[in-house]
């Protein structure tokens, strides 16, 4: 079995270590929470912030990013296809 994450599991983790800090996190905590490098989160922050999940906000020196209320939903929607999945013991 392959043990890559997918695209959609590291927007996921993302989401999910941005969620887990109340919601606002720099980039170098996500980096680490989401065992990434910086290079990597550059791509998939830009799609999260594209698609509305995730929106950055810079105060006077540090920038940092927040989850939207999509994105709390689209976390919700994707821990009822979690256990889906896991229901029917079928990996995602």
């Amino acid at each position: 079995m392959n043990s890559r994450r997918s695209k959609t599991k590291i927007y996921i983790d993302i989401l999910r270590s941005v969620q887990r800090e109340r919601g606002k996190l720099k980039k170098t905590h996500i980096v680490y929470k989401a065992n990434l490098t910086h290079s990597r989160l550059e791509g998939y922050l830009d799609f999260l912030l594209s698609k509305d999940l995730l929106i950055e906000e810079k105060n006077k020196k540090e920038i940092f990013y927040t989850i939207t209320e999509k994105g709390l939903r689209f976390l919700g929607e994707a821990n009822k296809l979690k256990e889906i999945s896991e229901a029917f013991g079928i990996p995602l």
